[in-house]
């Protein structure tokens, strides 16, 4: 990404190069942007041909405004690195109070260090000073540039409202300290993969971008203090900017020296981003530098850590929602849902099994750049792809192709669009040509499509919904063996030992997805199921009477004196198991055994007697039933059950 990183910094220079070549007109765009005088901007702009590239100026201007407000309202840079617990403890507390957040948003709009230095003091958060302008400072600039970019006019939204609504997001991470600390360490090494995980399990992709601006409002002022330390800034005025802006410009025809400073700050190497600069003797203008590189590294991080609708996502196995609706800790459902074939509602704490079909969104066309999307499922650990007889056949949507008319039975030669389904499944299959004229018509078979060896699918650009949204079919059991527990099993009324018990597994997903002339590593998009239980043993289901196998005994001889039923039922997943007697002769069915799931979470084993003196003469069933809490996602086991008939003389 640094390659892409230098090359957007290159351009934001080039802009700078062309704004910056009278005083006058600089100051003017900086005095504009700061008025949030759109009109005026985009005038300045447009006599220097600017106007397309607004953003790229824009970046710029408002990088350097906050080198300038925050050294005014915090003073000089400290080598104090802010701890981001307290960083988030502190703009919990302020935006949760409607007084102080008001006075934080006017201290930095007003540039009053005065005011600044109480809300710090009201807040305890005097440590916190330049971290805390660089997130307000951020997010106020970010406003302006909403307003003097937009192609129509924009109202400039209230700064203190955007921080409130920060502070509520990222409020989620002061309530999961575990969750914090995770993203501080994928914000400290450099993985917006994981981050973008982190947030997604939070449910906070709805606010993703205001939490991802605060954290990089942390990560600069991190990896820029270090630098301010080493090359104390000399000067807060414009024509200091300008100086700085003259510089800029001429760093548009050295992409060594950008690759080298975006290199260093993607790695997180604060010494090696001063070396760079040392190298450069730009050591004056070490901290715009920094914090100019640093917003445009986050600018493309946001856009990985919150990707847009469009972007590549893996969200459902089945119906359940692969961060809401699956425990994190457990792998298994957290709740039951509402869909028919979810017989008992999936859920809570159902395990996973057999064919999963595995469902988000793949465009055909990237995001990105237009060109054609592939995507693949990895295993967790072994990073093995979902191929061959690990995949199972799903329908992934339809296409439309031209197929002959269909003229009373016959083929026409005439032809016209027809939906034809998309099925992918582990192995490819030619597509079937149409009929010929004068044949037997028939309708289009589905088109196949099956994963390469490294497990990519190519998207249909003939896809009518643009894209896929059922991705793929899992073959669990090609990974997670099952089946009814094999022989020799126990004697029915005996229970299963606990070195023959079967149990599930744990799995991960990753889901990968990129442009087909993009890279693989990393690709373009990823997202995680870092767990999945998988079970698809059977339920252990063992029935017999033990006068059949004593005594002579048969269901036709009849049984007078008494009788016993064995039975043996084991699952780790066992919701559900009764062993009863029904006849005609009964008013209603006699209960054996069955219990709650508390009293036998993996089912029982007994022989268990039962008083057949009052039975009149008659033929009688005892069935035992089991089911164990399994779901496709779309299905719920529905058990397994066996019967011996017996009579009563």
């Amino acid at each position: 990404m640094s390659s892409e990183l230098a090359e957007e910094l290159a351009a934001g220079a080039a802009a700078m190069a062309e704004l910056s070549r009278t005083e006058d007109e600089f100051r003017a765009a900086f005095d504009a942007f700061r008025a949030a005088d759109r009109d005026s901007f985009r005038r300045l702009l447009d006599r220097h041909k600017l106007v397309e590239r607004c953003r790229l100026v824009c970046e710029w201007i408002r990088s350097k405004e906050c080198v300038l407000v925050c050294l005014e309202l915090a003073g000089p840079p400290t080598e104090q690195i802010p701890d981001l617990r307290e960083f988030v403890d502190a703009v919990v507390r302020i935006t949760g109070d409607e007084e102080l957040v008001e006075q934080l948003a006017q201290s930095v709009t007003d540039r009053d260090p005065d005011r600044f230095r109480i809300v710090l003091r009201q807040a305890k958060a005097e440590a916190l000073g330049h971290v805390l302008c660089r997130w307000v400072c951020g997010v106020r600039s970010r406003l302006l540039c909403r307003v003097v970019c937009s192609p129509q006019p924009v109202q400039l939204t209230p700064l203190e409202e955007e921080l409130t609504a920060a502070g509520r997001a990222v409020s989620a991470l002061l309530a999961d300290p575990e969750a914090l600390a995770q993203v501080q360490a994928a914000m400290t090494s450099g993985a917006p993969n994981a981050v973008r995980d982190i947030l997604a399990r939070l449910r906070l992709t709805d606010q993703c971008h205001l939490v991802c601006e605060w954290l990089c409002a942390w990560r600069c002022v991190r990896f820029c203090l270090p630098v301010a330390v080493k090359f104390p800034p000399a000067g807060a005025d414009l024509s200091e900017a300008y100086e700085f802006a003259q510089v800029t410009a001429r760093l548009a025809d050295n992409p060594d020296a950008l690759g080298a400073l975006a290199d260093a700050m993607e790695r997180g190497d604060s010494a090696g981003f001063t070396a760079a600069v040392d190298g450069l003797e730009l050591g004056r203008f070490a901290v715009q530098l920094c914090h100019w590189v640093c917003g445009w590294m986050c600018l493309r991080w946001c856009r990985i850590v919150c990707p847009p609708v469009l972007t590549p996502w893996f969200t459902q196995v089945g119906h359940f929602d692969i961060y809401g609706d699956i425990d994190s800790a457990t792998g298994r459902t957290n709740k039951a849902l509402g869909y028919s074939g979810l017989y008992y509602g999936g859920g809570p704490d159902f395990a996973f099994t057999g064919c999963l079909e595995l469902r988000g969104f793949c465009p055909a066309a990237s995001p990105i750049d237009g060109t054609p999307m592939r995507y693949r499922f990895l295993l967790v650990g072994s990073l093995d792809p979902l191929t061959g007889s690990r995949v199972c056949p799903v329908d992934a949507g339809t296409r439309r192709v031209l197929w002959p008319v269909n003229a009373g039975g016959i083929a026409s030669a005439a032809q016209v669009l027809t939906f034809q389904s998309i099925t992918i499944q582990g192995a490819p299959a030619a597509d079937t040509p149409p009929p010929a004229p004068g044949d037997p018509w028939f309708g289009p078979p589905a088109h196949v499509i099956a994963p390469d060896a490294d497990g990519w699918i190519q998207v249909d650009p003939a896809s009518v919904a643009g894209g896929f949204a059922v991705l793929i079919g899992f073959n669990s059991p090609d990974v997670v063996p099952g089946g009814i527990p094999p022989a020799p099993p126990p004697v029915a009324g005996s229970p299963v030992p606990a070195v023959d018990q079967k149990n599930g597994t744990d799995l991960g997903l990753i889901f990968q997805a990129t442009r087909v002339t993009g890279p693989t590593s990393p690709p373009d998009s990823s997202n995680t199921l870092a767990k999945i239980h998988i079970n698809n043993w059977a339920e252990v289901n063992l029935l017999d009477v033990t006068e059949f196998h004593t005594g002579g005994g048969t269901a036709c001889t009849g049984i007078t004196t008494a009788l016993h039923v064995e039975y043996t039922t084991d699952h780790a997943q066992m919701r559900a198991w009764e062993a009863v007697i029904t006849s005609a002769a009964l008013g209603s069915p006699v209960i054996v055994a069955g219990g709650p799931d508390a009293l036998h979470p993996r089912g029982d084993a007994a022989v268990a007697p039962v008083a057949i003196g009052t039975f009149p003469p008659c033929s009688y069933t005892v069935t035992l039933s089991t089911r164990a809490g399994l779901t496709t996602g779309l299905i719920d086991n529905t058990g397994r059950s066996q019967q011996k008939t017996f009579c009563v003389r």
